[in-house]
């Protein structure tokens, strides 16, 4: 058999098994059977990109929309000019918690890393250096018509709306002249190299962070701000993360018109001096800023040890410092409280729209902390080890079970905001767990280009696969 007909042969299984799921409950509702927890309530794919073939993906999600960024490459036929032509983009692609279309769009170039979601707009940060800002009412798709619900350039198929509709502005080579041009028709002409032939490739962008008021995109070593609404700059922190070593993306955050982060020291630590000139840092250490719309410096202070990580809790900033611990900060910088417990090295997860909790996972244990009351909620250690979604109603955590004989099952566990068990449930045969995510009272199971919806909220039983 080859491994294309086993690729087929699985998937139909796969829909199989969701069709039972769906027909299972749907037949036992009618007898007065609620779904619990982790029952299967449908299955779909991601955006495959037709006869593209499909790159990385990276996902956001929000209180009611899971987003999907897929690079794909290949050729396609332009049917208006009759040529073909080679594609590299990416998709950008929104599913609800029914699992149906909400939103379709594509970049003009390949993404490099994850987007930032605003109430209005989807920001991806795409090869050169380059941001687009994707208009979320234009792209949107109406699942009963098949078409996108916002802008005039639409076809008359309903395949979507024409892309200057879809596309709110692009910014290029951003962190090469401290903050690139609205042009979209490639790099600003004066993009700071010395070379005069334009072939040397613009700085890369890490991340983005994004508010309705501005976007923080995190190159290799600046930190620079841009109007959410035009892609204008607004201002630039140069030489934010000197020598050019990365991980800049988990030490920014905004929050309405402020922008957090964890930037290396001017020759004056107290952060008195306004930072939104474009000199470079010549101190040494870490500061935590805060910055206002123009690059002032609302807040600031020193911190005593290199910052893995920041996040915005409510009216908290928490911040994982190296060594492991968390220590955290009110909207003008002095200290709340410092917890010793193990602090993980990547950000921890938030439920969307709540500044009270965050979630992480360090070896092996699983641990909430309450960012109003400054103290850790609680912590297990018993908990699968796999990848963890939040809402908030508490915290899911998965596991992929070792397949040989008496190994460990497919599960996912849930336990509510005070760390007590809600439900576990064996996932369905052959499906696998690469990402999980809390979405409106579903839990979405990324498995290679498969989704798989689950309930998220305990019913009359635990599952009707127990």
């Amino acid at each position: 058999m080859t491994g294309g007909t086993r690729e087929r042969l699985d998937l139909s299984r796969r829909r199989l098994l969701s069709a039972a799921g769906a027909g299972v409950a749907a037949a036992l509702a009618g007898c007065g059977y609620r779904p619990g927890g982790g029952d299967l309530a449908w299955e779909s794919e991601l955006d495959d990109g037709g006869i593209l073939g499909s790159g990385r993906t990276w996902f956001a999600v929000t209180t009611d929309r899971l987003f999907a960024v897929r690079n794909q490459s290949g050729r396609t036929y332009d049917f208006e000019a009759e040529t073909w032509g080679t594609v590299e983009n990416a998709s950008v692609t929104a599913v609800d918690r029914a699992g149906t279309p909400r939103l379709h769009a594509e970049t003009e170039r390949q993404a490099v890393a994850p987007p930032a979601v605003t109430d209005s707009s989807v920001f991806v940060p795409v090869e050169g250096g380059g941001v687009t800002a994707i208009d979320r009412d234009a792209a949107g798709v109406d699942p009963d018509t098949r078409r996108t619900t916002g802008g005039t350039g639409g076809d008359e198929t309903g395949t979507g709306a024409a892309e200057d509709d879809e596309i709110r502005w692009r910014v290029d080579g951003i962190a090469a002249n401290g903050g690139g041009s609205d042009a979209s028709d490639g790099l600003d002409e004066s993009d700071g190299s010395d070379e005069s032939d334009g072939t040397t490739d613009p700085p890369g962008i890490d991340g983005v962070r994004a508010s309705e008021r501005l976007v923080a995109v995190i190159a290799e070593t600046d930190l620079v701000a841009l109007d959410a609404e035009t892609g204008d700059r607004a201002f630039r922190v140069a030489e934010a993360w000197p020598g050019g070593a990365g991980g800049g993306a988990g030490r920014v955050a905004v929050d309405g018109d402020d922008v957090w982060a964890a930037v290396a020291a001017t020759g004056d630590e107290s952060g008195s001096e306004e930072s939104g000139s474009e000199e470079s840092s010549g101190g040494g250490g870490t500061v935590l800023a805060r910055f206002g719309p123009t690059g002032d410096r609302r807040a600031a202070r020193s911190l005593s040890a290199e910052a893995d990580w920041l996040a915005v809790a409510g009216e908290t900033i928490a911040v994982g410092e190296a060594g492991d611990r968390l220590v955290s900060y009110d909207r003008d910088l002095d200290r709340r409280f410092a917890l010793p417990e193990r602090s993980p090295r990547d950000r921890p997860r938030a439920p969307p729209g709540d500044g009270s909790r965050l979630y992480y996972a360090t070896g092996g244990t699983v641990r909430s902390v309450d960012a109003s009351a400054g103290e850790l909620a609680w912590e297990r250690s018993d908990l699968p080890g796999g990848p963890l979604a939040v809402d908030r109603e508490g915290a899911y955590v998965a596991e992929n079970g070792s397949g040989f004989g008496g190994g460990s099952e497919s599960r996912i566990v849930a336990v509510d905001a005070d760390g007590g068990d809600r439900w576990t449930a064996p996932l369905p045969e052959g499906v696998a767990v690469d990402e999980l995510f809390a979405v409106a009272g579903r839990l979405i199971v990324v498995d290679d280009g498969e989704l798989y919806g689950f309930h998220a909220a305990p019913g009359e039983r635990w599952s009707v696969l127990g």
